[in-house]
């Protein structure tokens, strides 16, 4: 029997676990000013109104000529390449296409969104400074990557050109299971391509590509590779997602797909438009990678009481490496273990950062952790952290 994998709808594949389920982006291959937020928090737009079993904009047909027609001229190909410093004849300033994603025109003064995994070179792990973007009416402009944002998989693109047709901006309370959307995007080469399904699930985690997917919606709107950085979108033509990844055994589409919610993508635009990067708040701790699930080994933890003291060390959780700031004011120090914040239990980073994703920093948490032997809790007042400061 099969098992599928999960697909970032763009280049790269990374190996992250779902139950039986691998998971890989889809990215098609070969195919900061301060002042006030550019993406308003609240969508002012005409509300949905819901008419039995249909949800219709006010004096539309129900189908989706209406949505389509509007979201088309907002979703552009972001089309990923390199200069390539030597070929096998030792000529220079070879252009190399490498990869082919999808991106959102979010303001008319030339702001785009796209999947993080569509700007990052899959074989150095590094983010490219600039990308090619083709818009819906064919013209082409070079975008410079303004930044980029691994822990969401978003990046924020900037290019200077007229007559943009920014996307109408959904919330994402307002997302119910069941509802009808659109998937816009260019997957397998294929521009401007329009497909329908409906809100499978909301809020999926899922632990995939660096620090995973959080509240993830999940839909049966065929997504393939190249969709990365596209366009999910209700029956009024308001952006509710951005899609990412599908689940699936064969590469393609099954009907299980996963789009970032509108909300987060408006946090995370703003602050890298303000800031240069996306602010989020943490307890102040470094944890090492490699250490991920260790404690499950019953040698590792013989280890860990050995460097930390005690007589019995925790099954799971995060093991601190260094802290500092809100977390050492807090009494929270080298080997120990976090075990739940807010009650929640932290078996290892993916519940540490589904934790905190939504907070901000000044926001208080009460950490319950391992230290030496014994069982704490403390409360912390969450800082603001880096991108290089994960939690």
């Amino acid at each position: 029997m099969k098992t599928s994998s999960i697909l970032f709808v763009g280049v790269a594949v990374f190996a992250g676990v779902l139950g039986a389920q691998q998971v890989d982006h889809l990215f098609s291959r070969n195919q900061a000013a301060q002042g006030a937020d550019l993406l308003p928090m609240r969508s002012t737009s005409t509300p949905i109104v819901k008419t039995g079993f249909e949800t219709t904009a006010p004096g539309t047909p129900f189908d989706f000529t209406f949505a389509a027609k509007k979201v088309s001229p907002s979703v552009v190909s972001v089309d990923r390449y390199e200069k390539v410093q030597r070929d096998f004849f030792d000529r220079t300033g070879t252009i190399a296409e490498t990869g082919q994603g999808s991106g959102v025109i979010v303001s008319a003064n030339g702001t785009i969104v796209t999947n993080n995994h569509v700007v990052t070179d899959e074989r150095s792990g590094e983010v490219v400074d600039q990308v090619k973007v083709r818009l819906n009416d064919d013209r082409t402009f070079t975008a410079k990557v303004l930044g980029h944002d691994a822990r969401s998989d978003l990046a924020v693109l900037k290019i200077d050109a007229p007559n943009l047709t920014p996307i109408d901006l959904g919330n994402s309370p307002d997302v119910q299971v069941g509802q009808w959307v659109l998937a816009v995007g260019n997957p397998l080469g294929f521009s401007n391509t329009v497909s329908a399904g409906v809100v499978s699930s909301l809020k999926r985690n899922l632990p995939i590509g660096g620090q995973g997917m959080v509240d993830a919606i999940q839909t049966d709107a065929a997504i393939n590779p190249g969709n990365s950085g596209g366009a999910l979108c209700n029956a009024q033509g308001q952006l509710i997602g951005i899609n990412s990844a599908i689940a699936s055994s064969t590469g393609q589409s099954v009907g299980i797909g996963f789009a970032i919610p509108v909300d987060r993508v408006k946090t995370v635009v703003n602050d890298i438009v303000k800031l240069g990067y996306a602010r989020y708040a943490g307890l102040g701790i470094s944890f090492d990678p490699r250490l991920e699930g260790a404690l499950a080994d019953p040698q590792a933890r013989e280890q860990l009481l050995q460097l930390a003291g005690g007589d019995k060390a925790p099954s799971s959780g995060v093991i601190v490496q260094t802290a500092s700031g809100s977390a050492q004011s807090a009494g929270i120090g080298q080997y120990d273990v976090i075990l739940a914040v807010d009650g929640q239990k932290v078996e290892g980073t993916f519940d540490l950062n589904k934790i905190l994703i939504p907070r901000k920093p000044g926001d208080k948490v009460q950490v319950r952790f391992w230290s030496k032997g014994q069982t704490k809790t403390t409360s912390v007042v969450l800082q603001e952290i880096r991108p290089e400061r994960p939690v």
